[in-house]
C-alpha cells in the first residue's frame, strides 16, 4: 500500500472505507482509531501551525524527544495516514474540500463551528460529496450558547458531575485520575458512525452527527439524575462505599500499598464472610444480621475487615473470597496488568514497533472478529503521507 507502512492484516470489516479525520487530542482521534483498526483509511490532517498537543505531551522514551515519540498519540492514533494542511490558507482548505469530496466520512473535535468558520462545515462539504457521513464531537456540541468552549478530558469530567461523586464526604472532589471522558465518548461517536453508515447503505444518503461530548459524559452518570429528580437529593462523595452493600470498600493488605476490593450484597455472604475471617463473634452479633444493621455500625465493619486483610497476601484473599461467592478482586497497578494477568496482557495488549526502532505497548481493540482480533499498527510520523495523497489521491504531485 503507497504511503505509511501498515500492518499486512486478513480483510476487515470497513476495507474500503475512507475517513477524512481532523481530530486532535484523544476523543476524536480515539474515535478514528476504531474505525482504522477495523479497516478503514483514516487520513489525519494535521498542521505545523497548530501541532496536536498529544504529540507534544505524554509518556515518552526520554531519550526520544520528537513529535512522533509520543506514547498517548500512539495509542490513539494506531492504523492511521498522517497528512499536513494549514486549514488558514485558501489553497489548503481547498485540497480539504477535494478530499472529502472522495471520502465516505469527515470527522472534528474542535469547538463547535470551527468548521464552518473554514467553509468546511457539513453544509459546505455536502454540496461537494451528497452521500459524505460527517460526525463532529465538540465539547458543548455544535449548537447553543457554549458552542466556542473547550475542554480537556479533566474538565469533561467536572462538568459532567464526576467529581463531586468522587473521594471521601470530609474531603475537597478529587476527580478521576484517567481522562475518562476521552475514553468513552468515543464508542458513542462510533456507534453514531455505523448506524449512519447502516442508513447511508439502505438509502444512498448521508447524515450529520452532532455529539457533544459533556453530553455523552454526563449520560453516564448512575441513578443519581433520577434520585434528584424524585427526592430532590443532590448526591457527594460516598467514598468507596455502596447504600446496597456492607462491608464494600478497598481494603489494604500485606505488602507496601497493595489492596484489594470486596464487596457484602447479602446476609448468606456476610455469614460466609465471617467464616472465613474466623469470627464467629461478627457472625452471631445480634446488630449486624441486616443490612441496615450492618450499615449503622460500617465504620467498626470495615476496621475489623482491613485488620484480617491487612495480614495477608492479596491474591489469595481474592481467590478464597471468590471461591466462596464473594465478589472480590485485587487493586491491580499497571504492572500486574502486563506481568500478572498474562492472559490479559496477551489477548488485549499489544507491542508495536516504532519507527525509530524501538517496541511500545498499545491496546487493541476489546473485541475479537470471526476470532481475530483486529491488529494494531504504528502510528504515522507527522505528513508521512502527504505524497500518497496529493499525489496518488488528488494528482497533485
Amino acid at each position: 500500500m503507497p504511503g505509511s507502512s501498515i500492518n499486512a492484516q486478513p480483510p476487515k470489516p470497513l476495507n474500503g472505507l475512507r475517513v477524512l479525520d481532523f481530530c486532535w487530542m484523544i476523543a476524536g482521534p480515539m474515535t478514528t482509531r476504531i474505525l482504522a483498526d477495523l479497516g478503514a483509511e483514516v487520513i489525519k490532517v494535521e498542521s505545523y501551525t497548530r501541532i496536536d498537543r498529544i504529540r507534544e505531551g505524554g509518556p515518552r522514551r526520554e531519550d526520544d524527544p520528537h513529535l512522533d515519540a509520543a506514547g498517548v498519540f500512539a495509542d490513539c492514533n494506531s492504523n492511521k495516514r498522517s497528512i499536513v494542511l494549514d486549514l488558514n490558507t485558501s489553497r489548503d482548505r481547498e485540497f480539504a474540500r477535494e478530499l472529502a469530496a472522495i471520502s465516505d466520512m469527515v470527522t472534528d473535535n474542535f469547538t463547535g463551528d470551527r468548521m464552518t468558520r473554514w467553509g468546511l462545515g457539513y453544509s459546505d462539504l455536502v454540496k461537494v460529496n451528497p452521500s459524505l457521513i460527517v460526525l463532529s464531537m465538540p465539547v458543548m456540541g455544535t449548537t447553543g450558547p457554549w458552542i466556542r468552549y473547550g475542554a480537556y478530558g479533566n474538565g469533561v469530567s467536572a462538568l459532567a458531575g464526576f467529581n463531586m461523586l468522587m473521594g471521601f464526604p470530609e474531603r475537597p472532589p478529587v476527580g478521576i485520575g484517567p481522562l475518562y471522558p476521552d475514553f468513552t465518548s468515543p464508542f458513542f461517536g462510533a456507534t453514531a458512525l455505523f448506524s449512519a453508515l447502516h442508513y447511508r447503505n439502505l438509502t444512498g444518503k448521508g447524515q450529520f452527527i452532532d455529539l457533544a461530548q459533556y453530553q455523552a459524559s454526563a449520560s453516564l452518570l448512575d441513578t443519581e439524575i433520577l434520585d434528584y429528580s424524585v427526592n430532590g437529593s443532590v448526591p457527594n462523595q460516598s467514598a468507596n462505599r455502596s447504600p446496597h452493600s456492607c462491608p464494600h470498600g478497598a481494603f489494604r493488605c500485606m505488602g507496601d500499598d497493595n489492596w484489594v476490593v470486596v464487596e457484602i450484597t447479602s446476609d448468606d455472604e456476610w455469614q460466609a464472610l465471617c467464616r472465613i475471617m474466623e469470627r464467629p463473634d461478627l457472625a452471631a452479633d445480634e446488630r449486624l444480621q441486616t443490612l441496615a444493621g450492618r450499615k449503622a455500625h460500617e465504620d467498626m465493619i470495615d476496621g475489623e475487615l482491613e485488620r484480617w486483610t491487612s495480614q495477608r497476601d492479596r491474591w489469595e484473599i481474592m481467590e478464597t473470597l471468590q471461591s466462596a461467592g464473594i465478589a472480590a478482586g485485587v487493586v491491580q497497578t499497571l504492572q500486574d496488568m502486563l506481568e500478572h494477568d498474562t492472559h490479559m496482557a496477551q489477548e488485549h495488549y499489544q507491542k508495536v514497533e516504532h519507527p525509530s526502532g524501538y517496541e511500545f505497548t498499545v491496546h487493541r481493540l476489546p473485541m475479537r472478529i470471526d476470532g481475530i482480533a483486529p491488529e494494531a499498527s504504528h502510528h504515522p510520523s507527522m505528513g508521512a503521507d502527504d505524497d500518497y495523497v496529493l499525489g496518488e489521491l488528488l494528482g497533485l504531485r
